[in-house]
């Protein structure tokens, strides 16, 4: 059985995550608990968008998922490939794309993952149904945010590191629980310290 505190102290930490732990937090340690906590199958690679500066690509990795990870910009894969690290990145495709309109045909991932991106989006049901679209179902589909303490914290860490603030963004998550219900027979509502996230199987259509 794999040592998760060992796989989550392998992972770089950054100056927000250094903040977080001295309030108590730890994301990574919150992606490795939501993905337990998931049916995921290693048979093809998981889809996880958007790629940011690649934590939930490090947890995958290490939990040994091979992953195409996608964002809209080049401009953190620097950042994301520092925090995967040269032992793990050998599992990831990186790739550039529009969340609005992805470039795969439908049901083509078993497992899709995207953690605290809604918030960056400008029109956040497109990139749900988008994430729907090429969901088999026959899997997992995962998609959180950051719950009230959780954008409390970042909105913390943005007024120190970056003097500026952090969005909370325009979707209400009741919103995205029924959206997925529309569309999955199972949607299990799962909470961590900072976030709150839905994990949707069985696609009804």
């Amino acid at each position: 059985m794999q040592d998760v505190s060992k796989l989550i102290e392998s992972i770089p930490l950054t100056d927000s995550d250094n903040l977080l732990k001295s309030w108590g937090y730890n994301l990574a340690a919150e992606y490795f608990e939501i993905i337990n906590n998931a049916k995921l199958s290693n048979s093809q690679p998981i889809l996880e968008l958007a790629t940011g500066t690649g934590r939930m690509s490090a947890v995958l990795t290490r939990l040994g998922y091979e992953v195409i990870t996608g964002d809209i910009s080049t401009e953190d894969r620097e950042k994301a490939e520092k925090r995967i690290t040269k032992h793990y990145l050998s599992k990831v495709r990186f790739v550039t794309i529009n969340m609005e309109n992805l470039p795969f045909e439908n049901n083509s991932f078993s497992n899709v993952i995207s953690m605290n991106t809604l918030h960056h989006l400008e029109n956040p049901e497109v990139c749900i149904h988008e994430l729907i679209r090429v969901h088999s179902g026959t899997h997992s589909l995962i998609i959180g945010d950051f719950n009230k303490d959780g954008f409390d914290a970042l909105q913390k860490v943005h007024q120190i590191l970056y003097k500026n603030d952090h969005s909370r963004g325009s979707l209400n998550i009741a919103k995205l629980k029924h959206l997925l219900e529309i569309s999955y027979k199972q949607v299990r509502e799962f909470h961590t310290n900072l976030n709150i996230s839905y994990i949707a199987s069985e696609k009804k259509i």
